[in-house]
């Protein structure tokens, strides 16, 4: 194949990916964090805001079945973010919850309980890190 008949391929795709955008049809974004990371983030290892914050696990349990001290379990919030909010990817309902946490409210849960520091005590690739540790939540199981 030549550069130009893989220059006719490239305009091509370009064409279809523009063409799908403007039709208002977008791919979902993929996490750009690191899954293991996100979780030494959730489990407490990696300390938040130099242990100024609480570990993520202080109040989500993530077993299927297990209860959570204060929050909802979030074993299958991997499959629940996609269809929380309609029209919003998993991964930005998950940031949003996690930067600002009363933006939406599970079920049952009132404003105010969950900590609210984490926009400020969390980096953004930490956030990004604890997203995609999120999404590989899918036990399929909800309580």
């Amino acid at each position: 194949m030549t550069n130009r008949e893989r220059g006719v391929g490239w305009t091509t795709l370009l064409a279809v990916l523009l063409f799908l955008a403007a039709c208002g049809i977008t791919t979902p974004a993929m996490p750009v964090g690191d899954a293991a990371n996100g979780e030494r983030i959730y489990t407490g290892a990696t300390l938040i805001a130099s242990g100024d914050a609480p570990a993520c696990s202080m109040c989500h349990a993530v077993e299927p079945g297990k209860s959570g001290d204060i929050g909802p379990n979030l074993s299958n919030i991997g499959n629940r973010a996609a269809t929380t909010i309609e029209g919003m990817p998993a991964a930005e309902y998950l940031r949003a919850s996690i930067v600002n946490p009363d933006s939406y409210l599970a079920g049952g849960f009132q404003e105010g309980i969950h900590y609210r520091g984490y926009g400020e005590a969390l980096t953004p690739e930490q956030v990004d890190d604890l997203v995609a540790y999120m999404l590989t939540l899918t036990s399929g199981q909800d309580n």
